[in-house]
């Protein structure tokens, strides 16, 4: 028996789901705040995608270029699932910034519980997909040249 190297998203889509709840309760005005939670169900939707493409097939029983096709949609579906995080998160410290210079938002436990839930979607984003997430060597070349200059 062969070992496939994706699994579902189960883990990562609770974190981005409740994250999104979270941020959804709050209801605020703020354009940062709903670009993130934009970006945080388009995440939480992917990941659900992902799961049901995942358990649409018998791996066991499929032919191995059904099992090829599948995995690469789901490596395709992990690096987007990946993206909409890494931008989640970027609009996360965005918000936090603004709000040390305008505070028009009330601080309270709900954002650190997205901070948290964002930090635990991605540490599990990456434990299962890590090695299909990171960057191509060039990238990281190119990334780490112009951070030098």
């Amino acid at each position: 028996m062969a070992k496939y190297s994706c699994v579902t998203l189960s883990q990562t889509w609770a974190n981005l789901s409740v994250a999104a709840n979270q941020l959804r309760k709050l209801k605020t005005d703020n354009e940062t705040a709903n670009s993130l939670l934009l970006e945080l169900e388009t995440a939480t939707y992917l990941a659900e995608a992902f799961n049901k493409i995942w358990h649409s097939i018998f791996w066991n029983k499929a032919s191995k270029k059904t099992r090829l096709r599948m995995t690469r949609t789901l490596e395709k579906l992990a690096k987007m699932i990946f993206d909409h995080l890494e931008e989640s998160i970027k609009l996360f410290d965005q918000l936090c910034e603004e709000q040390e210079q305008l505070q028009t938002l009330e601080l309270t436990n709900a954002w650190i519980q997205i901070k948290y839930y964002l930090g635990s979607a991605k540490s599990k984003l990456e434990n299962t997909h890590g090695k299909f997430i990171k960057p191509l060597p060039l990238f990281e070349y190119l990334d780490k040249i112009s951070s030098l200059k």
